[in-house]
């Protein structure tokens, strides 16, 4: 069944409808009275009538069908009212009440039961513990009735920071389309409702606060979809929350779930925010009817605000848009002589109203964003260049008011839907995160793993360090000359065999930080094998003797996530990896084209291309697209190379480590 009985229903139910004004169920019912044109039916089994309407004992006592029940009673009664729901044919429901699996293992027990009932009568629910839902038709919160309607859909997942974006749309004179509290997320999930308002034509853009993906396949199966229809922005409440299993790998100290979370958001082709004050000034781009684009055009009256917006513009990957010669020729026509017809177009700090107009009638067809900027002087107030920009709306004007009226210049900007701004670098990252969004994609995740691999990994919890370099190069990996042996002899013969100088190390079955327990020893001649071998067998009967490669030390990594699956990392390597942890994420499978963003991302690209030493990048961006294939395909727990050797001839795994 779809959402439609919960987003879009004929007639609403309040159970739990209270007289006491100060009542959760009191607030709701006045809520939905006053915005619903449906019928609405209050239920309460002490009153006969709630705020002057009838009042009925229970759903079964209604004489019409009710689409949508929503239930703000004491936890104990919520079966039995899912129950009663069931049986009266209700289609959908929101469960308001608290004190569920969010408080331990009775609630935990209590609120399987009321799925369990739901799902025998086809029930479809959003909650419980959730401040309830806000659509086009009704305001079934307990949040302020009075919603001004738009283009904007949020959905939250906590209630306090629901009824937060409720009071800043209203102070802001920001649209609300809807408002979905998803609460614990039972049995509606994010996703369903995301896809939902995907669908819906009246809604430009939506922005989800959320803590905690309900099914990360799902997610990252049907929220493509819905990214290719509108915007949808994502900020992610417990950054910290769920730290990383203590593992052996280096990988384990790396992946944290807000990571993953990161990149799978890019993988959908959503936009991520750190906090909430971006999540709303990004509101101001989508909610105007202004085109943005990645090239600007900076006007102000303070050369200084020019010059620290046009170094943003460059931080951010933006650019400054060229002004053709014949538009410079109009323009010294109208600016005073110090005043330089370039971008930032500075208008002089002696610029008043008719200065601004007539510059921006002469720039206003140039294809870019219109980044304007008033600092308010005695020439000049904000309010003033407010009332100009409304002659330029619909030209991609963007307003940064700076001054002692800026409020009430904000005021005039948002009443016609022309974003605002009190800082240009505010601005400049807005634009950037909306014209920089990522193109959807959807990973295929077919396993074929290889035969020989299988086998070597069959039954094993983890791979000694040289079956980590079979995996390797079964994979198309390269790795270098190397060799295992048992005796001082067995070490001289290897060692002559792959040339000096050597790099002799620990071999151990478990994975192990090798540089740690003083299990490594770099430069290694002809005359120096025995005696380190001698040294090295006293930690471990194995020892490994592997070619010394020289180049950049980079990082590669895997881990199977509990909410989007496989995952790969890549960085810089080295004993500093977890130091640095400058660290790119990408969910499995990565494609070739995204392992390269990854590498830009991390800054590991810049060190390959630093010097112009031929480092051979292409091989890197292989080995990544590579590990992200066989962490799938032998579904692999977490697994690390560190450090890969980069250099002109490729990229080799030196040190390598995998646990199932």
């Amino acid at each position: 069944m779809d959402l439609d009985y919960l987003f879009r229903p004929r007639t609403i139910a309040v159970v739990g409808a209270s007289r006491n004004r100060e009542k959760v169920g009191n607030v709701i019912f006045r809520n939905v009275s006053s915005t619903f044109r449906g019928k609405v039916y209050p239920v309460n089994n002490k009153s006969e009538t709630i705020e002057g309407v009838q009042s009925y004992k229970s759903l079964k006592d209604i004489q019409d069908d009710v689409d949508l029940a929503i239930i703000s009673v004491p936890r104990e009664s919520v079966p039995e009212v899912m129950e009663e729901a069931g049986e009266k044919g209700v289609k959908a429901g929101i469960v308001i009440t608290s004190g569920f699996r969010e408080v331990g293992p009775e609630g935990e027990k209590l609120e399987r039961e009321v799925t369990s009932i739901a799902s025998k009568y086809g029930i479809r629910f959003l909650g419980p513990n959730t401040m309830g839902l806000l659509t086009p038709d009704y305001n079934g919160t307990f949040a302020f009735a009075d919603v001004r309607r738009g283009e904007i859909a949020l959905v939250v997942q906590s209630g306090g920071i629901g009824a937060y974006m409720l009071n800043w749309a209203q102070k802001s004179r920001t649209g609300v389309s809807f408002l979905v509290s998803l609460g614990n997320q039972t049995d509606v999930k994010e996703y369903e409702v995301i896809d939902y308002l995907s669908k819906d034509p009246e809604t430009k853009a939506i922005f989800v606060y959320i803590e905690g993906v309900s099914d990360g396949e799902k997610f990252l199966e049907i929220i493509p979809e819905a990214t290719s229809r509108k915007p949808v922005i994502f900020i992610k409440g417990g950054a910290s929350a769920q730290s990383a299993e203590a593992v052996k790998t280096h990988t384990g100290s790396l992946a944290g779930s807000y990571d993953v979370f990161k990149a799978a958001i890019r993988t959908v082709g959503g936009i991520f925010v750190e906090n909430l004050k971006d999540f709303l000034n990004l509101s101001k781009l989508v909610n105007s009817s202004e085109p943005i684009r990645d090239e600007i055009l900076v006007v102000t009256n303070s050369g200084g605000h020019g010059v620290l917006t046009s170094d943003a513009i460059g931080r951010a990957g933006l650019s400054l848009v060229r002004i053709p010669e014949r538009l410079s020729a109009e323009l010294r026509k109208v600016l005073p002589p110090q005043s330089i017809p370039k971008n930032p177009l500075d208008l002089s700090g002696d610029a008043g109203r008719d200065r601004y107009l007539n510059s921006l009638k002469i720039v206003s067809d140039l294809d870019c964003t219109k980044l304007v900027i008033v600092e308010s002087l005695p020439f000049i107030s904000c309010t003033e260049v407010a009332k100009v920009l409304l002659n330029f709306k619909g030209k991609g004007i963007i307003g940064v008011t700076m001054g002692y009226d800026e409020d009430s210049a904000s005021r005039i900007l948002e009443s016609a839907s022309i974003p605002v701004f009190t800082f240009p670098e505010e601005a400049v990252n807005a634009i950037s995160k909306l014209v920089r969004r990522p193109s959807p994609r959807k990973k295929v995740r077919v396993t074929q793993p290889i035969n020989s691999a299988q086998e070597l990994s069959k039954g094993k919890s983890f791979l000694s360090d040289y079956e980590g370099l079979k995996l390797m190069e079964l994979y198309g990996v390269k790795t270098p000359r190397w060799g295992i042996a048992s005796t001082a002899e067995e070490a001289q013969r290897y060692a002559d065999s792959i040339g000096y100088p050597v790099v002799m190390k620990i071999s151990t079955d478990q994975p192990v930080h090798k540089t740690e327990l003083k299990g490594v020893y770099m430069n290694v001649e002809k005359d120096m094998v025995k005696e380190k071998f001698e040294l090295l067998s006293k930690i471990t009967k194995r020892v490994m003797i592997q070619e010394q490669l020289t180049g950049l030390e980079a990082y590669v990594g895997g881990i199977r996530d509990p909410v989007f699956g496989h995952t790969v990392l890549v960085g810089v390597g080295g004993i500093y990896v977890e130091v640095l942890k400058s660290v790119s994420y990408g969910i499995a499978p990565v494609y070739e084209d995204e392992a390269l963003e990854m590498l830009r991302e991390s800054r590991l690209l810049d060190m390959i291309r630093a010097r112009k030493r031929g480092y051979d990048e292409g091989s890197v961006i292989r080995t990544v697209s590579n590990v992200s294939r066989l962490i799938l395909d032998l579904n692999v727990k977490e697994m690390d190379i560190n450090p890969l050797i980069v250099n002109e001839k490729g990229a080799f795994a030196v040190d390598v480590r995998v646990t199932f």
